[in-house]
């Protein structure tokens, strides 16, 4: 059982309209560079040592390729950030 929402490509738009909400997109750096659909990218490797980017907001959107490392990110998340709303965009950007 994960402590996170899963929503979909469908949900992501009205996700984004709530007050203090982030799109963080986990793909490596040159994944985010070639195509993305905005947010900020940190990499699943700089999570931890960069949560302090993500203190400023209340509901985290995760996404990937897929939503196979998202799924890994949100759950950390939900562990490091108990305070915030973590959402998984469980089919990823494609």
């Amino acid at each position: 059982m994960s402590d996170f929402t899963e929503i979909s490509q469908q949900d992501l738009e009205a996700a984004l309209t709530k007050p203090k909400t982030l799109l963080l997109d986990v793909r490596e750096v040159w994944e985010f560079a070639d195509f993305n659909i905005g947010g900020i990218n940190i990499p699943p490797h700089e999570i931890t040592e960069r949560l302090g980017e993500l203190s400023n907001y209340d509901t985290i959107i995760v996404a990937c390729s897929n939503g196979t490392r998202s799924s890994i990110v949100a759950r950390l998340l939900t562990k490091k950030l108990p305070n915030k709303e973590i959402l998984h965009l469980e089919e990823g950007i494609f």
